[in-house]
């Protein structure tokens, strides 16, 4: 008997389906009663086999354009990940320009780390509602995944805070396209550590999350992929009533069409000057 390896699968998977193209919305409403930093995201996706382009544009209000801007974040760029040549393509519209790089290799298996004094304590709870929708013609299940920090004085060991963690999405699988997206993803993690161009949202949380692994980990197990989710982080501090939003962060999937992408949408556009750094 032949066995496989779970890249070799993986790699059939991607190159035996057809194309896909998506257009996701993100908005993230700001916070203060200005509405400071509130900004709207459209990504553009497309997949053809081992390759994914997204084109990204961002309405928001000149202050906050000027704030990114300053950042060195066009308001307007492409990113273009080509696992058949282990290659990351990131272009600047804005700029006319692109820095062609290699992608970087897998990241090693994350740590558990144990627990200092003061904390966090985590814990992780995931649960489908039974709530159904559809979201871009496609039929969906909602889960709900949070995870919470607790923080104590390691003096007294008396609560200080609570960081919570909640991702609200709404689920589907075995649509058109599907398959395709979810062995892209998978491929994608096997072969480089190149932060997804598409996760559900998920994605967002890292480097908000004190356990980020952890969380993935657990909505991770969970088949399906997202096409509508909300993600907030809020703190309860001791002596408080209620929680405070620190972070909110909405998608949707707009459009889905499970059809042909032709290979000129991965070219480079002869007009744009490579540069070296960004």
């Amino acid at each position: 008997m032949i066995r496989l390896s779970a890249l070799v699968l993986v790699v059939l998977a991607v190159a035996a389906g057809a194309d896909v193209m998506l257009v996701e919305q993100i908005v993230n409403p700001g916070f203060g009663p200005d509405k400071a930093g509130a900004r709207t995201t459209t990504n553009r996706v497309y997949l053809k086999e081992r390759q994914q382009k997204v084109e990204t544009t961002i309405e928001t209000s000149e202050r906050t354009a000027k704030a990114l801007r300053a950042q060195g974040h066009p308001l307007r760029e492409s990113t273009i990940l080509r696992l058949d040549r282990d290659e990351v393509i990131e272009i600047d519209l804005d700029a006319a320009t692109f820095l062609q790089t290699k992608a970087p290799a897998p990241s090693a298996a994350a740590k558990t780390t144990a627990a200092t004094a003061g904390g966090p304590q985590i814990d992780v709870q995931v649960k489908e509602t039974g709530d159904t929708a559809t979201v871009a013609g496609v039929p969906c299940r909602r889960v709900v995944a949070q995870m919470r920090a607790r923080y104590t004085d390691p003096k007294t060991n008396k609560p200080k805070r609570e960081n919570r963690y909640t991702y609200d999405a709404w689920i589907a699988r075995d649509f058109p396209g599907s398959r395709e997206l979810l062995a892209f993803q998978e491929l994608q993690r096997n072969k480089t550590s190149y932060p997804p161009l598409v996760s559900g949202g998920l994605e967002q949380l890292r480097g908000l999350v004190d356990d980020y692994d952890r969380l993935a980990t657990e909505v991770g197990a969970l088949e399906g992929f997202a096409l509508r989710s909300t993600l907030r982080v809020t703190v309860l501090r001791a002596g408080q009533t209620g929680e405070t939003e620190v972070f909110r962060l909405q998608r949707e999937v707009k459009q889905l069409v499970y059809s042909a992408v032709p290979d000129s949408v991965f070219a480079v556009p002869r007009s744009l000057t490579r540069v070296e750094s960004r």
